[in-house]
């Protein structure tokens, strides 16, 4: 069956994207896997940055 898939143009684009797609997951993982304490760095920054914002408003 998977031969099949393979011999199909329609089934070749369709493995291309799932390859592709998991790629970019991989990518995605990988970038959050090594900056986690980083980007938690920053969304703690930016939300003390709204309330304080908030705050003057007030």
């Amino acid at each position: 069956m998977f031969h099949k898939l393979l011999r199909n143009r329609k089934g070749q684009n369709t493995l291309e994207y799932v390859m592709m797609l998991g790629f970019v997951a991989a990518i995605i993982v990988l970038f959050f896997t090594v900056f986690r304490g980083k980007f938690n760095q920053i969304v703690q920054a930016v939300g003390e940055k709204i309330s304080s914002a908030i705050g003057q408003m007030q």
